[in-house]
């Protein structure tokens, strides 16, 4: 049998697929090497002479995928321009062939291209064009169109959106969709879903993603699966997992040579230490992340390291050097993803500013702790002073802001019957994982709602119900360890 190779001139069709499959499994190498006849130098347009008009535009498509993604792996300079050049050749041939599924999927990779690179005002737009295509909804082009605009949406923190796309996507996902394509719907909406503090949502859904991941065989995404799993872990402050699944997700991406995903996951692990308030650790790793990162072309990556950079060495009193690292991030962020980008960076660098100048307590409050155990002494307000026995549990949940219940609050919770639509907390058995809302149960089911926000549901055989919410302090201590609860205004 001929090798691929020596088919590739004769058969550039069969060529076509190839490469496709092996991008779906993230096998760019191997990519690479079964266009080299076509494409021997990569700075180059590809030897398409003598090929037939549509078999042309798939080569300069397959081309500029691949150097996309090829490029952003191994830092290859330049390799994000090339991809849009490539592509858009592509897809002005197939404007001429009039396939609009095509034209589509060209517009899907240059909208990636331009995420890349931090323009993410260019990605909107060309995944916008993608998206007003007439293709049917389980169209494989029309699938991977909403896989990139969540990842846009998740760069642009807008992790609502995210949400309402997953519940109205997902069964079509399920009829039409591969294992490539659920892992990253899965993915995508996990990690919106611990931004917003919907831990128990977020942490199955995750899992879900990275199975999928490994059975297309995508090595690259499992590991970044694993890398939004220690994010999570973190947001619980389950430190020694969340350290686990980030050293996975790192060993992986050096296995296969990934250095830009290795660099960010250097920024997790960096991100985890500076939770454990291990701030030296935390520059010593960032700073390993961001040397590697500024050698690639994905600004995304760099600018949020360099923030994470920025809030670390805040917390190590060297507020000049903060600075520095916070105007890099801004200026790259400026020409890159725009004005909004810029702005949100200096936003949550004054965040970190004010907690760090803000007193803490002595003694952390931990989830399930009892008051005999509790060295913080919490004052209570009159209507709730004759509770004797209660605990605090730490707000990990959203969509309970306006009632005063926060993400990083302290909620002060008291065992009491509870009745339909009292505020309430319950912990997973599993894995001690605690939810906050407003409490319902029927037929086996334990269900809490936020407010204008799908409801959590639970088996009842599966949780603790921790008690009845009557106040919430805002964890922050006093000159003499007093933290101050308030009532709730529900």
């Amino acid at each position: 049998m001929k090798s691929l190779q020596i088919q590739t001139s004769w058969q550039p069709a069969l060529l076509a697929k190839e490469i496709f499959r092996l991008e779906r499994q993230g096998r760019f190498e191997e990519s690479r090497a079964a266009l080299a006849d076509l494409w021997p130098d990569m700075a180059e347009l590809p030897q398409i002479e003598g090929l037939e008009a549509r078999d042309a535009a798939e080569i300069f498509l397959r081309c500029g995928s691949l150097i996309g993604f090829l490029g952003q792996n191994k830092q290859v300079l330049n390799a994000q321009e090339i991809s849009k050049n490539l592509l858009t050749e592509a897809r002005t041939r197939l404007v001429d062939l009039g396939e609009a599924s095509k034209i589509a999927e060209s517009e899907n990779y240059l909208s990636m291209a331009y995420w890349r690179t931090g323009e993410l005002n260019e990605a909107e737009s060309w995944i916008e064009e993608a998206l007003f295509h007439d293709l049917s909804e389980g169209c494989d082009t029309r699938l991977y169109s909403h896989v990139i605009k969540n990842l846009i949406l998740l760069s642009q923190e807008n992790y609502k959106q995210i949400c309402s796309n997953f519940y109205a996507l997902e069964d079509v996902f399920l009829k039409f969709g591969d294992d490539f394509l659920l892992g990253n719907l899965y993915n995508n909406f996990g990690v919106a879903a611990n931004e917003l503090g919907n831990i128990s949502t977020a942490l199955p859904v995750l899992e879900l993603g990275r199975d999928y991941f490994l059975k297309a065989g995508h090595k690259p995404y499992a590991a970044a699966a694993e890398n939004n799993l220690s994010q999570l872990y973190k947001t619980e402050r389950r430190f020694g997992m969340a350290h686990d699944a980030i050293n996975r997700a790192t060993k992986l991406f050096k296995q296969i040579k990934d250095r830009t995903r290795t660099g960010f996951s250097l920024d997790t692990k960096a991100q985890i230490y500076f939770a454990e308030a291990k701030y030296k650790q935390a520059l010593e790793i960032v700073g390993e992340a961001i040397k590697i990162l500024a050698k690639g072309e994905n600004a995304i990556y760099l600018v949020e390291t360099l923030l994470t950079k920025a809030k670390t060495l805040l917390h190590l009193d060297d507020f000049s050097a903060a600075t520095l690292s916070l105007i890099d991030a801004v200026d790259i962020a400026r020409v890159q993803a725009g004005e909004e980008f810029a702005k949100h960076l200096i936003r949550e660098f004054e965040i970190a500013l004010n907690e760090k100048n803000s007193p803490k307590p002595t003694t952390p409050v931990t989830d399930n702790a009892s008051n005999s155990s509790r060295d913080l002494k919490l004052v209570l307000p009159p209507s709730i002073s004759h509770y004797e026995d209660y605990q605090g549990v730490w707000i990990n949940n959203s969509h309970l802001e306006n009632i005063g219940l926060k993400p990083g609050s302290l909620a002060i919770v008291v065992k009491e019957t509870l009745s339909r639509g009292d505020l309430a907390a319950i912990c997973e058995i599993e894995n001690d994982a605690v939810s906050c809302g407003f409490y319902d149960a029927d037929f086996g089911i334990v269900c809490l709602e936020g407010v204008n926000s799908e409801p959590q549901l639970f088996d009842d055989k599966k949780v603790n119900i921790l008690g009845k919410i009557v106040g919430f302090c805002n964890s922050q201590a006093d000159i003499d360890g007093n933290m101050i609860v308030e009532t709730i205004n529900a």
